[in-house]
């Protein structure tokens, strides 16, 4: 057990270490002592299997975090604890304090412009892009994932900048903030269509398609059983995970035009022969495997 403390703290963070068959219960038991938030984090390093969608991943053991606001005192909190749990649960716990953050501030400091390929940048909106840039695209950083600093965004921004776009109709699948799409159509794609199962992606890269001046009939975007199945594309880019982009393969490869180019990414090293062999089986041809640091790129094409 750890325990801190601080002089009018703006937040306060208690966290217990239990079973993978006790977190639900921990989690109720949180939220019911006044936590505002929970979160579930790994304890240690045991490697899991990539949870299929909709499922959550859990470890043997778990940190079940509970955020709740300063002024609570810690003893009312445990004190509804032992209440709600067994003893056992609530032997290995953490205790900390947390002053608040301007989180504006670090967020601007955290993302800064970023260069891919031969001369595409993204940039936050706040920022200016280098003189040098051949193509800029600007990011609002929310709460949608892609700000092209992970290593699979930057795998499929890399790509996408070698591509010939002119013209062409996209499909980005899982756009996220939009970033890849709003790339594709900044190099010159006549039309960019954007799918995933999070609402609130679909407004973040609806807000970033404003900031980049790109009209509504240029970038279409709504859930993935919204985009029909006649839709057919010149470039496919997918951005998820390795077991969507295998259980997916049979529904998005019908989309690609004959001639047309894909890049799935998301997709951890060890995971990218599979993802490769689930694409080929579909008929199309596997051009590369590209890496960084732990993850890949696989890319290819229809003949």
């Amino acid at each position: 057990m750890a325990e801190s403390s601080a002089i009018n703290p703006a937040w306060q963070r208690l966290s217990l270490d239990v079973p993978q068959s006790d977190v639900e219960a921990c989690e109720d038991a949180l939220l019911e002592a006044g936590a505002v938030s929970v979160s579930l984090e790994e304890i240690g390093d045991e490697q899991i299997f990539e949870p299929k969608p909709g499922e959550t991943p859990l470890w043997q053991r778990v940190r079940v975090a509970g955020l709740f606001e300063g002024h609570i005192s810690p003893a009312n909190i445990m004190g509804q604890l032992h209440g709600s749990l067994r003893p056992s649960l609530l032997g290995d716990f953490d205790h900390e304090f947390i002053e608040e953050t301007d989180w504006v501030r670090q967020t601007q400091a955290d993302f800064a412009p970023n260069h891919y390929g031969d001369g595409l940048w993204v940039t936050p909106h706040w920022s200016d892009a280098p003189t040098e840039a051949k193509t800029v695209v600007r990011i609002d950083p929310g709460m949608a994932f892609g700000t092209g600093q992970h290593e699979t965004t930057s795998l499929c921004l890399d790509w996408l900048d070698a591509q010939s776009l002119n013209g062409l109709r996209v499909l980005d699948v899982g756009c996220g903030s939009g970033i890849l799409a709003l790339a594709a159509l900044m190099k010159g794609a006549s039309v960019a269509y954007g799918t995933d199962i999070d609402p609130q992606a679909l407004k973040a890269s609806r807000d970033n398609a404003a900031l980049n001046d790109i009209p509504e009939d240029r970038f279409w975007l709504g859930l993935p059983e919204e985009l029909a199945a006649e839709e057919k594309f010149d470039v496919l880019i997918a951005n998820i995970l390795a077991q969507p982009l295998i259980e997916l393969a049979p529904t998005l490869a019908p989309h690609l035009k004959k001639g047309g180019r894909f890049a799935l990414s998301g997709i951890l090293n060890t995971q990218a022969e599979a993802v490769a062999a689930q694409w080929m089986a579909q008929g199309l041809t596997i051009d590369g495997i590209a890496s960084q640091g732990d993850w890949s790129r696989v890319s290819g094409q229809r003949e």
